[in-house]
This record gives C-alpha cells, structure tokens and sequence, in this order.
C-alpha cells in the first residue's frame, strides 16, 4: 500500500487540517465500500510521492485523485485517498464524511480561510462512507462518489468549498480532516482568462559539476541533466502542455564554442591540454569530443557510458552525450534562452550594469538557438527575485544595449511588485514606467505548481482551480490574463505536473497561451501601468552572492584569460577551456547555496594565477657585468602551456639612468613548454648598478605573465682613457726630441770614415763565424 509522509502543520499550509471542530448535518447517504489494500489506480496518480508518517494523535487523510476536476450538470466527483490512523490508536469502524462548507467563496481572503481552517461555519454532510477498522498508525484506502447535485450552484461558475473527514464510531467531532475545493462550472456566462505558464531550467548549485576529477564530474552531470534528474522532470512533465520553458543554456552543458548542426553538435577533437607544472582547471573538459548526433527520441540517453564504437565514454563525452539527450527534447518546445549560466541579472544591475563578464553572459543565449537549431528568444529579461526596485528598469537596459539583445522585450516580474491595492486583480499584462512591457506573474497562483514534496497534487489542482474562479468573479466579463512562472529551484514529480497541467489547462474558463503573447495587447486587454505596492514585497529568491567587488574581481579575471588567449596559437580553445567555470561564478543559483559560489571562486582564481604564470620571464639569481658601452643582454622567456605563444613583447625598463635600453625586442613565438633568449641590445651610460623590470605584452601593449628583475652591473671603459693614453705618447715623443737638442751631435757623427768602419766590422763578423767556438 502506498502510504504518505506528512506532519499537521504541512497539511495545513496547503489547505488540509487535522483533528479540530466541524459541525455536521445528519447523513445524506452511508454505504460500504470494497476494501482494497492499495489506493485504486488513475493515470493522474504520480509515481514518486513521498512516504507518509502517521501523526500521534489525529488521523491524517490524503487525497489521491479528485475527478473529473471541474464539475458540471450531471458529472459525479469520485474521490479517493488514504486515511492513516494516528499512533496513539486505531480507527474503530470509522465514517468518512464528505462535508459542503456553507460559505460563499469569491474572495481570495475567503480561500486562505477554508484552507486553514480558520472558517468554523457549520457545513452539510453530502455523502458518509462507512470503514472498517485502521490499526494505529495504518493506512486505508478509500473511494467515495459525490452525486453532482449536491455540489451545483445556483451561480454560473462557483468554488465550492468541501471538507473529507474521518469520524470515530460513537464521536461527534471529526479526528482528522482535509479542506479543499470543486470547481462548479454550470453555464458559460464569462470572457475566458488568458493563462500562460513559464518554468526555468536551470542547473543546480552543484560544485562537483566543475570538478577536476572526472568521475566526480561524470556523476554530477549525472545528477544535473541525466535520466530522473530535476531538470529532466521539469521537461517531461510539460511535454504535453503549453508551457514555455525558460533555459539556461549551460543545461546542455560546457559551452564548446562549436556552431550546432540541426541533428547536433559535433565539435573538433582537440589536441591540448592544460598548463604543463600547474593544476588542471576546474573546467569540465579541456579536450571537448566529438559528440554523437542525439537521438530522435524524445527520452534522454539511457547510459551514456560508452562511445558509438563501443569504447568506454570519457567524461566529457558523457558530458556531451547528456546533453544531447536534453537538447533532443527541447526541440519543438515554446523555448525562452535565459543568459548564458542564468547570470543573476538582478544583482548585477543593481551594481555594475556595464560589467563586461555579465554582458558577455547576456549575449551567449543566442548559442541555445544555435544547439537547437530553432528559435530561443532571449529579450524577455527574468530576475530572480522577481522584484522591479527603483532604477532596474533603466540597469537592464544599460546592461542589454551593449549585448547582443540590444534591448528588453519584457521583463518578468512578481505582480505584487508593480501592484498597489486594487479592488480587482489586474491583468498579467503591465508595463514599467519607462515603457518597457512587464511580464506580471501571480504569485499564488504560481505556488500552486506541484511539487515533488507535496502530500496530495489535487490539492493544488482544486485550489488553482478555485482561484482562478475567483479571479473570474472580479470581471467575468473582461479579458484579462494572468501568468504562472515556477521559481529556480523549482522541483516537480513529472506525473502530477503533468496532469496539473492537463486539468488546468481542460478548465472552460481558462485559455492557455504562449508566454510570449503577453508580451502584447490582446483586444481590450490592455498593458496596465506599474504602480508602488504598499508595502515591502519579499525576494523570490535567496540574497545575492554577486557583490561590487566580486564582480569586478570576476570582470578583471575574464579580461586576463582574454589577454592570455591572444597570444596564443590556438587561443579560442584555451579561452573556452578556462573562462567556462569563471562564466558560472556570475550564475544565480549560487544564491541557493552561497558557500559553494565561494569553493567554486577560490578554484577560479588558482586556475587563472596558474594559467598566468605559466607564461613568464625567467629571473636571474646573478647579475650581468657590463664591460662595455654596449652590449647584448639574453633574457629567457618561458612558457608553461601546451599551447603555442605567439607575437608576444618582451619590454624593458631600467630603474635608473645608468642603463639605457637601445632598442626593444621583435615579437617573438615560443612553443609549448619551452623556453627561448631573447637578446636585447644596451647602452652603458655610467659605472653602476641597476635593475631592469622585463615583462611581457600582448600586441596592444596589454600585460601578461610574470614579470622578472634583471640586475646589472655596468663597467664601461670610458673614453678619457684614450685622451690620457695619447697624451702620455705624446709627451714620451717630446722628452726624446728635447733630449736631442739639448745634448747635440751624436758620436756616430763624429766619424770620419763610417764606411771604411762598417767593412772592418762585417770583415770580423765573418771571421767569427769560421773560427766557431774557438777560445780567443
């Protein structure tokens, strides 16, 4: 038997009360049932309730279906459910009751008081239905038929307020009760509502989604996007309805940068890597694979685990796969592109509305368009918190105009937001003081979406539909609209969603459409003008994570990846591969788990210190002596990456005067993980030490790497050497002339016959030589 876990104080937040005081008329019908030991079967039964624990003291009635969900002239309601008897004792043969409130509903006031139980008017037993005993702490099914005529109503249209009760054998008080509503539709006599409904799909706030291990990574994506995941529930559960789906493009996972085919993308295989000496970045790819055309089902990939040749999947390949199975069921759907990573515009305008990074995030929802092949429009700005302050209107549109959008189309915003107290509820359709249309959602009516958690969908089935009949009774003969948006973390059972949507949408009163029809007058339903709510209207959303600070941090890191990426040879990849996770830092759904926004930031920027850093000018530990006036310094420049540097500057500059630069390096290409010299030609000026500052630039002058200090010493031969060396020569001449001069004719002059002299010389020179070494 199923059962279902609930507690007293959530079954009164969504409209059912246990134990407490109903005053009941005598029966008007008390027959048996067949007992069953499982709630009986219907297609709107969702398959993943949540397990019920029996309360102490009260008995707990959980309602599985309610048909058909509006009632007309001659349609019977059958109901069936569960009732779980409390743990302090059984339910001896007990009475389920089926209680008609006795209370007008055409307030939505008058809603919240029959839900909570605040409404103590005696109402009129319609139908009793006899049980058999319930063990403490059991669970009984049951089913029970309400003749329609004990639910019309002499009105047109009515919400008919009803109470399902369990009454002891021998009691007068109900111990346990649920309060809900039937929709009573006898006659047309109304202009249907416009009714359209918009879910995001986003990622969850899962850090392990940028992990550097690729199982951790593998299983997250998993988790995200795979089959049952949360996303996957949304699109399922909507695949048969009119909703639009508002998607973050970072759904179909990381960005390759690759222009989609309409069967899928296919991007290149790539051939680098990351940083060689520095940690991998948190990226979830650094070689993005060739995918596999997605299937032309409309379910996702059972296992992603292996390639089409039967080879084990790497990560991102199943990534990528995951991904594919997602985008194949988006295509056809009313589809909106959020901002790339659903960036928290609502923070950012608010703060830096010119930030570089978000405008960059704004512009890339047009690669939705592109991996769908189909249009996604991305000018219907959502904020987060649903919230329309003073001045945002004028930030988005600063924000937009330098984006590819250019400009809002329409911006979704919490009706209570752009709305005083009106006698009457105004239409979705509104526009901002500054002309731009607003997208007005009701926020009660948006609760209402089913949620995984919920004790009982036709709870919010009944009481949606209850509301809308209110919303009806205002001006049942004016066309107004109303729209239903989901919050981020929205999380349904695919099945109750569905049939929600299906029962809503059959309602003769309501009129589905496209969100994206608000976005222009229909008829007499006309745009209203915003006006100052009252009082302060709360967030949607968690506070922001994004503050002046971390957005400028954000924007300066993007611009240092950019700047690196232009030196390099394959720089697009490189960019992809780094500025993808940074891209998520501006995401707002950090909102829902901040400590993970700050994880994920530290991760970020160790992969930008070391992407850097691994492009630098080698420092030295001795100093260069310079003998010389001029001379050639070699500097070494290195680069750590896998990827070809390219046309990058090597820049000088001396500390001091000493050292004169004569002329800057050419640009200079270095290949992966490898180093080269770089000779600089220099002037010494005077004898010193110095210190020259090299670093390097990318072609417009823009800094990258790590820069170095080059110490000098500098010992040129100056040139007073060369005038006192030639003066000194100089002088030695002079001295030998004065000498000269001074002392007259020299002895060989005196001389008479020096030849007769010279030949008696050479005469005995030749002598010597016969004679050898003979003793004289």
């Amino acid at each position: 038997m199923r059962t279902l876990t609930v507690t007293a104080s959530t079954l009164a937040a969504v409209g059912l009360s246990v134990g407490g005081t109903l005053a009941s008329a005598a029966p008007v019908s008390s027959r048996p049932i067949s007992y069953a030991v499982s709630p009986v079967a219907s297609p709107a039964s969702p398959t993943h309730l949540p397990t019920v624990t029996a309360a102490k003291d009260v008995a707990v009635i959980v309602l599985d279906t309610l048909t058909p969900a509006v009632v007309g002239p001659g349609k019977d309601v059958t109901i069936t459910g569960t009732v779980t008897a409390p743990l302090t004792g059984p339910l001896s043969t007990p009475e389920l009751r089926v209680v008609r409130g006795e209370v007008r509903v055409d307030q939505r006031t008058a809603l919240d008081d029959w839900a909570s139980g605040r409404t103590q008017t005696a109402g009129r037993t319609i139908d009793v239905t006899a049980l058999p005993t319930v063990g403490a702490g059991q669970s009984r099914a049951f089913t029970t038929t309400i003749p329609w005529h004990q639910l019309r109503s002499e009105t047109a249209f009515a919400a008919v307020p009803i109470s399902v009760e369990v009454v002891q054998q021998g009691a007068s008080e109900p111990t346990g009760r649920t309060r809900t509503f039937i929709a009573w539709n006898g006659r047309k006599e109304y202009v249907p509502i416009q009714v359209a409904t918009v879910l995001p799909v986003t990622l969850d706030p899962d850090v392990d989604l940028f992990s550097r291990d690729d199982a951790a990574r593998q299983s997250a994506w998993q988790r995200a996007i795979g089959p049952g995941s949360r996303v996957e529930r949304i699109i399922q559960g909507t695949r048969s309805s009119r909703a639009d789906l508002a998607v973050d493009p970072s759904v179909l996972g990381p960005d390759t940068g690759v222009d989609a085919a309409p069967g899928g993308p296919t991007p290149s295989p790539s051939t680098s890597g990351t940083p060689s000496g520095s940690p991998a970045p948190t990226s979830p790819s650094t070689t993005p694979p060739t995918s596999p055309s997605p299937s032309t089902s409309t379910n996702p990939p059972a296992s992603p685990s292996t390639t089409s040749g039967g080879r084990p999947a790497t990560a991102s390949a199943t990534i990528a796969q995951l991904g594919d199975g997602i985008a194949s069921q988006l295509r056809g759907r009313s589809v909106w592109a959020l901002p790339y990573a659903d960036a928290d515009l609502a923070a950012t305008v608010g703060i830096d509305p010119a930030n570089s990074l978000v405008r960059d995030l704004v512009s890339r929802a047009s690669t939705l368009t592109k991996r769908l092949a189909q249009p996604a429009r991305a000018d219907v700005v959502w904020p987060v918190d649903g919230l329309l302050p003073t001045g945002r209107e004028q930030g988005i549109k600063r924000l937009l105009a330098a984006t590819s959008v250019k400009k809002p189309a329409g911006i979704v915003v919490n009706a209570a937001a752009v709305t005083k107290v009106t006698a009457y509820t105004p239409s979705a359709r509104r526009v901002a003081a500054g002309g731009t249309r607003l997208l007005a959602y009701d926020p009660r009516l948006s609760a209402l979406l089913p949620r995984r958690t919920d004790p009982s969908p036709v709870l919010s089935v009944q009481r949606y539909l209850a509301e809308t009949l209110v919303l009806l009774g205002e001006r049942a003969g004016t066309p107004r609209s109303v729209l239903v948006a989901a919050p981020r973390d929205y999380d349904p059972d695919p099945t109750a969603l569905a049939a929600f949507l299906s029962a809503t949408s059959s309602a003769p009163w309501l009129e589905t459409v496209d969100a994206g029809a608000l976005l222009s007058d229909h008829g007499s339903d006309k745009a209203v003008p915003q006006t100052r709510p009252a009082t302060t209207v709360a967030s949607a959303a968690p506070p922001a994570v994004l503050t002046a600070r971390r957005l400028t941090q954000m924007a300066e890191q993007r611009d240092t990846l950019l700047s690196v990426s232009s030196v390099l040879r394959d720089g697009a990849e490189f960019e992809r591969t780094y500025r993808e996770v940074l891209d998520e830092l501006g995401s707002a759904r950090w909102r829902y788990q901040p400590a993970s926004w700050a994880t994920l930031s530290n991760s970020v920027a160790r992969d930008v210190r070391a992407a850097t850093s691994a492009i630098r000018v080698v420092p030295r530990t001795s100093t260069i002596n310079l003998l010389a006036e001029n001379g050639t310094l070699r500097i070494t420049v290195e680069n750590g990456l896998d990827y070809t540097v390219q046309d990058i500057r090597l820049r000088l500059v001396p500390d001091n005067p000493r050292i004169r630069i004569v002329e800057q390096p050419a640009p200079v290409t270095i290949g992966p993980t490898s180093r080269t010299n770089v000779p600089v030609e220099v002037a010494a000026v005077a004898a010193g030490r110095a210190e020259i500052r090299a670093y390097l630039t990318t072609a417009d002058g823009t800094v990258i790497g790590s820069p170095a200090s080059i110490p000098v010493s500098a010992n040129p031969l100056d040139g007073a050497i060369y005038w006192v060396g030639g003066i000194l020569v100089g002088l030695v001449l002079l001295a030998g002339v004065v000498r000269a001069v001074v002392k007259g004719t020299s002895r060989v002059d005196e001389i008479a016959d020096i030849e007769a002299v010279t030949a008696a010389h050479e005469s005995l020179g030749g002598a010597d030589e016969r004679d050898g070494d003979r003793p004289a």
